[in-house]
C-alpha cells in the first residue's frame, strides 16, 4: 500500500515494527499465518482499494485467524465510513476510517470497536500522536458530521448516484472514441463509477492525454489515472448537476475537436 509513501512508514510512526505477510501480488491465509506466528503480533488489514496490488484478503477469514491465536485485529476501512457496521461484523477489534472523506467533516480519525482497544489508542497523547490530535474544530466537525450522518437516508442517496451514473453514461453514448459503462465501486463503496474505455477510433488520445486535457483546461476537470488500460474511472459523488453538465460538455468539446482535427486535445488547447 503506498499513497505517496509506504503504509510501513505510518506503523513505524506509531510505535510498531511491520512484519509483512504474504506478496505485493497476493497474501493467502498461510502467509497470514507464518505473519501471525509471533504472539506480540496484531494483524492490520486494508480494504481493497485502487491503491492496492493483487487480489484482496479476505477479512472475515483473516480476522479469524489472528483471533485463533487471541491476537488482535484491526481493518483500516478509510473511506469506507459506510460500510463501518458490515466491516465490525468480521468480528475486527477495530476499524478506523477517515472523517473528512464521506462523511465530509475537518480532516480527522474515526476508531471504532472494542471499549479496552479504543482506549487503549489514548496512549498515543503521551507518544508521537500528541503532535497530531485532532484540533477542537476538528472534533466539532466529526460531531456535526456524524449527527448529519445519522439523519441521512442511505437509500435514497444512493438512488440518486445511480441517477448521476447513469444520465453521464448516456451523456457519452455520442462522444466519438469513448465506450462508456457502469462499473461497481472497486472497494465495496455503496454507490457505481464511470468506466471510460478509450477506443482507437479517430484518433482520439489516449487515456492519460485525456485526463491531461481536462486538467489544462477551465475549469480544470481532476479524474484519477490508476487503471493499467486505456481508460479512466470517475467517481461522481461529491459533484452538483452543473458541475456533471461542466465536465459532460468538456469531454464532448474534446471529443468533437478530436474527430474533427484529428490531434489530440492536449495538443488543441495549448494552440
Amino acid at each position: 500500500m503506498n499513497y505517496g509513501h509506504s503504509i510501513l512508514t505510518d506503523i513505524r510512526l506509531a510505535g510498531a515494527t511491520p512484519v509483512v505477510a504474504g506478496r505485493d501480488k497476493s497474501c493467502t491465509a498461510y502467509d497470514l499465518q507464518d505473519a501471525l506466528a509471533d504472539t506480540r503480533t496484531a494483524c492490520l488489514l486494508l480494504v481493497s482499494s485502487r491503491l492496492v496490488q493483487g487480489n484482496p484478503v479476505d477479512l472475515s477469514e483473516a480476522v479469524t485467524l489472528a483471533h485463533k491465536r487471541n491476537l488482535p485485529a484491526f481493518i483500516d476501512g478509510a473511506a469506507q465510513d459506510m460500510r463501518i457496521p458490515e466491516l465490525l461484523a468480521t468480528g475486527a477489534d477495530l476499524v478506523l476510517v477517515s472523517a473528512q472523506k464521506y462523511l465530509a467533516s475537518p480532516t480527522a480519525g474515526l476508531i471504532i470497536g472494542r471499549r479496552a482497544c479504543v482506549q487503549a489508542c489514548r496512549a498515543q497523547e503521551q507518544g508521537i500522536g500528541r503532535a497530531m490530535k485532532a484540533t477542537k474544530e476538528a472534533i466539532i466537525g466529526v460531531l456535526a458530521a456524524l449527527d448529519e450522518r445519522q439523519r441521512l437516508d442511505i437509500t435514497a442517496w444512493r438512488a440518486e448516484q445511480d441517477r448521476k451514473v447513469h444520465w453521464f453514461v448516456k451523456q457519452m453514448s455520442g462522444v466519438a472514441g469513448i465506450k462508456a459503462s457502469e462499473m461497481p465501486d472497486p472497494t465495496g463503496a455503496l454507490f457505481s463509477r464511470v468506466h471510460l474505455r478509450i477506443e482507437p477510433v479517430h484518433r482520439f488520445p489516449t487515456a492519460s492525454a485525456l485526463a491531461q486535457a481536462l486538467r489544462s483546461g477551465n475549469p480544470s476537470v481532476w479524474v484519477g489515472e490508476h487503471t493499467a488500460e486505456n481508460s479512466l474511472i470517475l467517481e461522481l459523488v461529491p459533484l452538483s448537476r452543473e458541475e456533471l453538465h461542466r465536465v459532460v460538455e468538456r469531454i464532448s468539446e474534446l471529443g468533437r475537436q478530436s474527430h474533427q482535427v484529428g490531434q489530440t486535445p492536449a495538443t488543441l488547447h495549448r494552440e
